[in-house]
C-alpha cells in the first residue's frame, strides 16, 4: 500500500467509524426507551439486555453501515478539500480515480463483509432477539420457545409430517406422525413417535410404532414396535422445519431459495413476494458499494460548500434510496414488476448515477 492509500485510508476510515458508533449509539438508545419497561417487568438482568444489542447489531449494520460510510466519504472529502489536499494531490499527476481508489476498495469489502453476515449470523440472532424480546413482554414464560400442531411435507420425498410439539431452540420433538407416501399418492406406512432428536446428521425416533398400508391405504397386519429407530435415509433438517414457523424477515436467501424449491404449488403472488424477499437479501449489502460510488462525485462538487451541506445530501441520499427500495419492493410484490427489478433497482438506478458523475468528474 502506498503513502498516499494510506493517507486517504486513514481520512476516511476515522469518521466513518465515528458515524457508525454515533448511529449504532442512537438506536440503541431508541430500542432501549421502546423496551425499557419490559426488561423492568420481567426483571432481566443486564448481561442480558447487553447480550440482547449484541444479538441485533448484525442484522442493523445493513442499514447503519451505507449511511454511516456516506457520512464518513463527505467529511473526508470536504476535509481534503478544505485544507487544499485534494487539489494537491491531483496538482501532482494523481489522478481522480487512484486517490478514491481506497475509499472504493472499502466500499467492497463492506459489502462483502455484510453479504456473509446477512446468509450466516444475522438471520439466527435476530431470530433469537426477537424470541428474547417476547419472552420479556410475557414475564420470561418460554411458551414462545415451542411451536405446537406443526405440519410438513417433504414432496420429493413423499414424507408428510405432523407434529405435536416443536422445541424451537434444542430441536427436540414430542408426538412426531411420519406418513410415506407412494409415488401414487397412497401411503405406503405411517411411523408415529413419542419423542425425536436430531444428532450426527439424522433423525432418532423413540418408542416407535411402524403400521404398514396397502395400496387402498388399508392396513396391513399390526402396528410394530421399536423402542428406538434410526431413521438415517430421512434428508429433513431442523432448519426445514424452522423455515414453516419462522417469519419470513429471519431467513436467509438462502433459505427462501430452499423455501421456495421445496414448495413448488405456490400461487403466483406468494411466489413473487418470497423472490422480492431473496433478492432484496443479496441486494442489500451491495447498498455500501453503491453508495460510495454515488457519493464520491456529489462530495468532491460539495466539499467547498461546508460539512452541513454534506451531511443534508447524506440525509437525503439515505431517504431517497430507502424510499426506492420501499416502492421498488412493493411494485415487485404486487407482480407490477420482476422480482429481480423490483429489488435491485435501487442499487442499478445510483449506480448508473454514480458512475455517469465520476466519468464527468475531472
Amino acid at each position: 500500500m502506498k503513502l498516499v492509500d494510506k493517507y486517504i485510508f486513514r481520512q476516511f476510515v476515522v469518521p466513518f467509524i465515528y458515524a457508525l458508533l454515533t448511529f449504532s449509539l442512537l438506536f440503541v438508545i431508541v430500542d432501549l426507551f421502546d423496551h425499557l419497561s419490559d426488561f423492568i417487568d420481567a426483571k432481566t438482568p443486564l448481561l442480558d439486555v447487553l447480550r440482547y444489542y449484541v444479538f441485533v447489531m448484525p442484522s442493523l449494520l445493513v442499514y447503519v453501515v451505507p449511511i454511516s460510510l456516506l457520512l464518513g466519504l463527505l467529511y473526508s472529502l470536504w476535509q481534503l478539500s478544505k485544507h487544499n489536499e485534494l487539489t494537491a494531490l491531483r496538482a501532482s499527476g494523481i489522478s481522480f480515480y487512484r486517490i478514491t481508489m481506497p475509499i472504493v476498495m472499502i466500499g467492497v469489502i463492506m459489502s462483502l463483509v455484510i453479504s456473509v453476515l446477512q446468509e450466516t449470523v444475522a438471520p439466527r440472532s435476530t431470530y433469537w432477539a426477537w424470541q428474547f424480546i417476547n419472552r420479556q413482554k410475557k414475564g420470561g414464560d418460554l411458551s414462545t420457545r415451542y411451536a405446537s400442531d406443526l405440519p410438513y411435507k417433504n414432496e420429493d420425498q413423499r414424507r408428510i409430517w405432523m407434529i405435536n410439539k416443536f422445541d424451537l431452540t434444542s430441536h427436540d420433538m414430542q408426538g412426531v406422525k411420519v406418513v410415506q407416501q407412494r409415488v401414487d399418492g397412497s401411503d405406503l406406512e405411517a411411523i408415529r413417535a413419542e419423542e425425536a432428536k436430531y444428532f450426527d446428521g439424522r433423525w432418532w425416533l423413540f418408542n416407535v410404532s411402524i403400521q404398514k398400508y396397502d395400496f387402498y391405504n388399508s392396513p396391513v397386519g399390526a402396528p410394530a414396535y421399536e423402542p428406538l429407530r434410526q431413521m438415517a435415509e430421512w434428508d429433513e433438517t431442523p432448519e426445514d422445519f424452522m423455515h414453516e414457523v419462522t417469519n419470513m424477515e429471519f431467513l436467509s436467501a438462502w433459505d427462501l431459495w430452499r423455501f421456495l424449491a421445496a414448495r413448488k404449488n405456490l400461487s403466483d403472488r406468494t411466489r413473487a413476494r418470497i423472490l422480492v424477499d431473496l433478492h432484496a437479501r443479496l441486494a442489500m449489502p451491495w447498498t455500501c458499494f453503491v453508495v460510495v460510488l454515488f457519493g464520491i462525485p456529489f462530495g468532491v462538487r460539495t466539499a467547498r460548500k461546508g460539512a452541513l451541506i454534506g451531511v443534508m445530501f447524506a440525509l437525503l441520499t439515505f431517504f431517497s434510496f430507502y424510499f426506492l427500495m420501499t416502492f421498488g419492493q412493493w411494485l415487485g410484490k404486487n407482480q407490477l414488476l420482476m422480482p429481480v427489478v423490483s429489488a435491485w433497482m435501487p442499487n442499478i438506478c445510483f449506480l448508473l448515477i454514480g458512475l455517469l458523475l465520476m466519468l464527468r468528474t475531472r
